[in-house]
């Protein structure tokens, strides 16, 4: 028996070394070392608070924490679910394998032309990390990355994703400033008009006169007022509507925008907060669709008073073109 278990002992004593020696292998062959030049993971997305991104041609993008949430280029509120998208690619990216090493060269050349530097920075300001995102595999399944200081490149992947991470580390204003138009809680809204310059007798005003207590009046001293009673609650239900208002894209380049905007607008939203600030939006319908002989709205470009014109859907904006006679009782 005594044989027999020196056999037993010294086959599992040379099975482990053989499973250590491939898990070696394997780790050094993937990249799922945690050696610094392949460490280009952040652990907690909490711990980045500023993020800058570069490219050769001189694009950049100033990405910067505050009490809030996020500022894009330190003048204009970043587009919160890009960010979080941003955020949580960099804290899942993994080393997928080394690249040939007779590739190496080629690739390294590519993202010295075409690559996007990153530099992460905690809260005190110090550097986290600085890494180069290059382009994409042949395959489409992965992308180079090369850690500031390192002689090698590396193919990156996030395990749960398909496709190439790049796209998330965008240089383009437009994929990062917000597209919210209205964003006020109703305890710091003013007051707010509304006005339809082809439905004047719709256009209305909505001042806030105490908390809880409003008043709503015509926007035109040629429209009577209305001497029905006011609904309990309907100035408030209506108010919750600017909450959040948010655009599907910010427009620079639509073909039609200029001819449309010469016409009378649809809709023009004035909102004023307690703080003072007054944003104004005008509304053009641009996609119509007829059904029986009824014209439907899909889409309006929306001109901002502090800059940006949006395209703004109607199932999202509806609720807040609201008539006047729509907030008092049927006498």
């Amino acid at each position: 028996m005594k044989p027999i278990l020196i056999l037993v002992l010294a086959f599992g004593l040379l099975g482990a070394g053989a499973y250590f020696a491939l898990d070696y292998q394997k780790k050094k062959s993937t990249g799922s070392s945690i050696s610094p030049e392949m460490d280009f993971a952040v652990q907690n997305p909490a711990d980045i608070h500023r993020i800058f991104l570069a490219d050769k041609s001189g694009k950049t993008a100033l990405l910067e924490r505050n009490e809030k949430g996020w500022t894009y280029n330190k003048t204009m509120e970043a587009r919160q679910t890009a960010v979080d998208l941003l955020l949580e690619t960099m804290s899942k990216i993994r080393v997928n394998y080394i690249p040939p090493e007779a590739a190496e060269p080629t690739i390294i050349k590519s993202i010295a032309a075409e690559g996007i530097k990153v530099e992460l920075y905690n809260k005190a300001g110090e550097k986290i990390k600085v890494y180069y995102v290059g382009g994409v595999t042949p395959d489409e399944t992965g992308t180079y990355m090369m850690m500031e200081g390192a002689d090698k490149p590396y193919v990156i992947h996030v395990p749960s994703m398909r496709g190439s991470v790049r796209v998330q580390y965008r240089l383009e204003e437009d994929e990062w400033r917000s597209r919210m138009v209205f964003e006020e809680k109703v305890d710091q809204i003013q007051s707010i008009s509304v006005e339809y310059p082809q439905n004047k007798s719709e256009s209305f005003k909505l001042d806030k006169v105490e908390k809880g207590e409003y008043q709503i009046t015509p926007f035109y001293s040629t429209t009577p007022t209305n001497k029905a009673p006011q609904k309990k609650g309907s100035a408030e239900a209506y108010l919750i509507t600017f909450e959040k208002l948010g655009a599907e894209a910010i427009e620079k380049s639509n073909p039609v925008k200029d001819s449309i905007m010469n016409m009378v607008p649809f809709a023009i939203i004035t909102l004023k907060n307690t703080q003072g600030i007054e944003k104004k939006v005008e509304f053009w319908p641009v996609d119509q669709l007829e059904e029986q002989g009824r014209l439907y709205t899909i889409r309006y470009l929306a001109q901002c008073s502090w800059g940006p014109l949006m395209l703004v859907q109607h199932h999202v904006f509806g609720p807040a073109f609201r008539g006047y006679s729509m907030f008092f009782s049927k006498q």
